[in-house]
């Protein structure tokens, strides 16, 4: 851990944790703000804004180890966030705030179980619905490939977020280049955070992992919790259970290799990472 402390402004916190890292290195930053009652919405998202994180999470203790947590990305507000959430009962338990094992995360889409297992923090997921999506030409492009490196149409799938599926060649996933307009486009008509594009049995892992959504301020990140439980989900149809590795962002520019673990269970997802504190931000609205 690091005690680096960058000041934004001059008053105020926010905790910026690595999420979902890969043997105590790597990971996806997320700002955690622990306790954000003081703070309007529109507030929430100038701090989320000036953090520049892809998402930050403020939380608000609602009830003996019931928290609620709201996400915002440097643009808008979105209804869960997987890295997030890994970062902030990570933070909860290491600040000794969790009194067990056992939490419950209240979203703006319901209450989702979280338990810590050592050093991992696991969130509890719905199942996903998936959704033919046949535009494998338009992907394509919008990822700078040609069609034949796509290895099956694209699907949507849903747990309550949405994130469009894309399945590719190995080597076309690191060779890749996002249009960001295109892609922004393409998810923006079926509400899509983004374009989740894998590669399957790489690098000792189940699937290696890049993703892509521009809707939402976020060109590219490191680790995506939400999208990695649709994955699974994906992966294990037909099966009630079925466990998974991913690594998200070692086959990118961002070179920040993320470790995401998915258990598939017959009725929910669960998906766990460690974190890792990197450093405070202070911050001041009245400046």
């Amino acid at each position: 851990m690091s005690d680096q402390t960058e000041v934004l402004y001059g008053v105020g916190k926010v905790e910026l944790v690595a999420a979902f890292t890969k043997d105590g290195a790597g990971g996806n930053p997320a700002g955690v703000m622990l306790d954000a009652r003081a703070f309007s919405r529109d507030e929430r998202q100038r701090i989320a804004t000036a953090v520049g994180a892809s998402e930050t999470a403020f939380v608000r203790r609602a009830g003996d180890d019931v928290f609620e947590v709201e996400f915002f990305t440097p643009n808008m507000q979105v209804p869960d966030c997987g890295h997030a959430t890994v970062a902030t009962f990570a933070l909860l338990g290491q600040r000794g705030i969790l009194r067990g094992t056992t939490a419950t995360k209240r979203t703006i889409i319901g209450d989702r179980a979280i338990s810590i297992e050592g050093e991992r923090v696991f969130m509890e997921q719905r199942r996903a619905r998936i959704e033919p999506f046949p535009q494998t030409a338009a992907v394509a492009a919008a990822l700078q490939l040609a069609p034949g490196a796509l290895l099956r149409e694209p699907v949507l799938a849903d747990h309550g977020v949405r994130f469009v599926l894309v399945e590719v060649t190995r080597d076309a996933l690191a060779r890749a280049v996002p249009d960001q307009h295109a892609i922004e486009a393409i998810t923006e008509a079926p509400d899509a955070i983004g374009m989740y594009v894998y590669a399957r049995d790489q690098d000792g892992y189940d699937a290696t992992i890049r993703m892509f959504a521009p809707r939402y301020g976020i060109p590219e990140e490191s680790a995506t919790g939400m999208a990695a439980g649709l994955l699974g989900s994906y992966l294990a149809a037909g099966a009630e259970r079925a466990d998974f590795r991913f690594v998200q962002g070692a086959r990118s520019p961002l070179n920040a290799p993320s470790e995401l673990i998915v258990r598939v269970e017959p009725d929910r997802v669960l998906v766990g990472g460690a974190a890792a504190l990197l450093r405070t931000l202070l911050l001041d609205l009245g400046t």
